[in-house]
């Protein structure tokens, strides 16, 4: 794919699984990395002109590519990564702050910036990573609170390259979902935060990535929460609870500390995953009557 005037990198059959949090995945045809919207917009126009498949690759957290990979293009945000306070102004309740986030800023950058200015908000984000563009899309959060609750604004491009700024009220946020128009991507967000005390913040912060730590696999290579909560348990209670921890097929297995996340414990495949992912469905279902959602984001060839 030769796109002129593009000055971010394009590399050929890219294997995935160096690009995902799962370390599993085939080859793109062609991964894109623009440096800046211009860029972004060049290579959106050329992709619709060539009328090829593709999708943000983002962090590659929260995501299962298939082990045949992907034919399209799929696009690397990350050099869109400023982070900044744009205004300050008061209000009731105190002194506000908005800080905007281009979409390829980690999400842990996000908090630990909010932190360091003293900003209160985005404490329940601590240990959830990704990036902007990927917590926005799919409202990210806990039981603590989600990315939609602290959103000003959102600013999204169309394939065509045509920015518009949606409202929050505009973004219909949901339960790990949002309204991004079909052909639409995320470009930037802008939060707005509230002036705090730094010190209890902080303690905040560490206390909740501390939690994280106990309950949730650390370090081992995984997509995070595999399905979505269902309104009568959580998922992970009722994949418990159907004694499937410890679960595996191939290199994929059901984690041993959190029964909601799959890890990688050795050159895991996604079919091993998708295998493991239909007997932990079936399973709930028989023992439960609930059919589990997936949360992960599953894409490419087999």
């Amino acid at each position: 794919m030769e796109i002129a005037n593009f000055k971010g990198e394009i590399k050929r059959y890219e294997p995935l699984s160096k690009h995902t949090s799962f370390a599993i995945g085939g080859p793109a045809d062609v991964l894109a990395s623009p440096v800046n919207l211009d860029d972004l917009a060049a290579l959106l126009k050329e992709i619709k002109r060539q009328g090829v498949k593709y999708f943000v690759l983002g962090g590659g957290t929260n995501l299962l590519v298939r082990d045949g990979g992907f034919r399209g293009v799929a696009i690397n945000l990350l050099h869109l990564g400023e982070i900044g306070i744009e205004r300050e102004f008061r209000s009731v309740g105190g002194v506000f702050v908005a800080v905007r986030a281009q979409a390829g800023v980690p999400l842990p950058r996000c908090y630990f910036f909010a932190t360091e200015q003293g900003l209160t908000g985005l404490e329940f984000a601590a240990g959830i990573p990704g990036t902007v563009g990927g917590a926005v899309s799919m409202n990210a959060g806990t039981a603590a609170g989600e990315i939609g609750d602290v959103i000003e604004s959102v600013t999204l491009i169309s394939s065509d390259g045509v920015v518009v700024t949606r409202g929050r009220e505009e973004m219909g946020f949901g339960y790990r979902t949002a309204n991004v128009p079909a052909g639409h991507l995320v470009v930037d967000a802008r939060f707005t935060l509230r002036r705090g005390d730094r010190e209890k913040i902080k303690t905040q912060v560490k206390e909740l990535m501390d939690q994280r730590k106990q309950r949730q696999p650390w370090g081992m290579p995984s997509a995070g929460s595999v399905f979505k909560n269902p309104r009568e348990e959580s998922a992970g209670k009722l994949i418990e609870s159907a004694g499937l921890k410890g679960r595996t097929v191939g290199g994929a297995q059901v984690s041993e500390k959190h029964a909601n996340f799959i890890v990688n414990i050795g050159r895991a495949t996604a079919r091993d995953v998708l295998q493991l992912m239909e007997i932990v469905q079936q399973t709930v279902f028989e023992a439960r009557g609930v059919r589990l959602e997936p949360e992960i984001k599953i894409i490419g060839e087999d």
